[in-house]
């Protein structure tokens, strides 16, 4: 797919779009009917809401907080419950979580981590899932992550002359490291949970001298313990889901080599989905991506070409950032190429564009066969509820518009595969909002270098500037006016600080000219 296929997908024509409005808005449910999200013959199979961890739906900020934030408390359920109700309403059917007992380092006594307290959040948030008939599964590390304290008291574990020493993996030549797999599986079991997301390669492998000879590819590695550990499950709970991701399983820059779809097909046998997610773009992109899907024994996904991660300690209305057309062009060529699975990312639910975003994601995956807009607006018909389809339209294009303001700028190249300020990887798929990933000292990341050059910026203002103007115009067109507020409210804050951040540079630009004169 080249750059302007990318951009310019799916325009929207007054005409059209003014149909479109009509066409949705006659056939409107009851407002306390469901969303018009129900999957047909042809929509994903695995309709998932990736958390990831637990309070990254959170409905407030945390200011002062490292990440993964620990906290466990009434906002983090509320919240997560929350996500569930927009889940439910737009088709997902598996929501996938990291940090339900361990955010980072299990305890030695695995069981010491189920606190009371804990125990009881947790089975809260996996009732409130399954009655809103969606799947729970727990985020699970694979001989990596959350393992330091293990590796601590139990050197056994640990890979000897390591070729790149690493003190947070287990070896995966020893028996004793996967004993303690076994271990963290069995607990995991315990919850009433439907399955798991396993994740080996986070925090990357052991190479000692025997796990180096075994597996010198390190997809051949990851696809061993993966494989075992889904084999393992599987014995002991036979109708569990079980998907697998490959983050850092290979080079950004060149993806798998032949052998390593090898390996990957003989791991499919093990799972029901694995997900290619595309942290820094996908391994396998088309057009090789439709033969390798061909090849394989289980569904395969991405994360929908491009996700934002929240972050902890920005007001919840400071930022507007929608993405349909971004994912929703990706999602509709995985499609095509057989690809039956994307792990969503959410966010916090009270974010307008968040919102948008979540309920766009399994409204389109229920409906691939529609258009970008055609599924916005159903969307945009059942959160705001328009008086008119001459206001769903406007609304469609303060959405679409806000999107553009800021992806039509960002600084790629031309195969629009890096961006022109960083080389070193391809992408972003995930997107920061901010650096360090928390938010803690709030430099809005997402719209400096190398995301957006000063005149990007520039440009990213004179959109938001119009879109503002537009959804101001039709704020009194809506029944759900405290959504439209919010979204007014959080297009206003994200004007502001583009605004600022245009402005500093230019004064900082002045002060330097100052300075050289005297």
């Amino acid at each position: 797919m080249d750059t302007m296929s990318r951009r310019q997908f799916m325009q929207v024509s007054s005409a059209g779009s003014a149909a479109l409005g009509a066409g949705l808005l006659a056939q409107a449910a009851p407002a306390d009917q469901p969303a018009p999200a129900a999957p047909g013959g042809e929509a994903f199979v695995d309709r998932i809401a990736f958390g990831p961890w637990m309070n990254d739906t959170r409905m407030e900020p945390m200011p002062f907080s490292g990440w993964p934030p620990d906290a466990f408390d009434d906002v983090t359920v509320e919240s997560i419950i929350k996500t569930f109700e927009l889940n439910q309403a737009f088709g997902y059917n598996i929501y996938d979580i990291f940090g339900l007992f361990a955010t980072y380092g299990w305890p030695e006594d695995l069981e010491s981590a189920a606190t009371p307290e804990r125990s009881a959040r947790v089975r809260s948030l996996v009732k409130a899932a399954h009655d809103r008939n969606i799947k729970i599964i727990c985020g699970m590390g694979v001989y990596s992550w959350g393992f330091d304290e293990i590796i601590k008291k139990h050197p056994e574990v640990a890979g000897v002359n390591q070729q790149y020493p690493n003190q947070q993996v287990m070896c995966g030549s020893k028996e004793e490291s996967w004993k303690w797999q076994e271990k963290l599986v069995d607990f995991m079991m315990k919850w009433e949970l439907d399955g798991f997301h396993l994740e080996a390669a986070d925090l990357g492998r052991c190479t000692c001298p025997d796990c180096m000879a075994k597996w010198p590819r390190n997809p051949d590695y990851f696809c061993e313990i993966s494989s075992r550990t889904a084999k393992y499950i599987r014995e002991k709970m036979p109708d569990a889901y079980i998907l697998v991701t490959t983050i850092s399983w290979a080079d950004w820059n060149t993806g798998f080599a032949e052998q390593d779809k090898d390996s990957l097909v003989e791991l499919s046998k093990s799972v029901d989905c694995i997900f290619d997610q595309g942290h820094h773009s996908c391994y396998v992109r088309p057009p090789a991506r439709k033969p390798f899907i061909e090849r394989l024994h289980s569904r395969f996904g991405t994360s929908g070409g491009l996700w934002v991660y929240p972050t902890y300690t920005w007001d919840r209305l400071q930022w507007f950032l929608p993405y349909p057309k971004q994912t929703g062009t990706h999602m509709k060529e995985l499609f095509e190429d057989g690809g039956r699975g994307v792990m969503y990312y959410q966010g916090p639910p009270n974010n307008p564009g968040v919102e948008i975003n979540i309920a766009f994601g399994g409204q389109l995956m229920c409906n691939p066969g529609k258009s970008v807009e055609e599924n916005l607006a159903a969307v945009l018909e059942h959160i705001y509820k328009p008086k008119s389809a001459a206001a769903l339209e406007k609304l469609v294009s303060v959405v679409l518009g806000a999107e553009d303001a800021y992806f039509n700028h960002m600084e790629w190249d031309d195969k629009h595969l890096y961006l022109k300020g960083n080389k070193l990887f391809p992408g972003p798929g995930e997107l920061h909002l901010s650096r360090p990933i928390t938010g803690l000292y709030g430099t809005p990341d997402y719209i400096l270098e190398p995301q957006l050059s000063f005149e990007g910026r520039k440009a990213y203002n004179i959109g938001l500037e119009k879109v503002l103007k537009d959804a101001y115009a039709i704020g009194d067109q809506f029944e759900a006016q405290d959504k439209i507020t919010r979204l007014q409210t959080a297009l206003l804050n994200t004007l502001m600080m583009v605004r600022t951040a245009i402005s500093t540079q230019q004064w900082e630009e002045q002060q330097a000219k100052e300075r050289a004169k005297s």
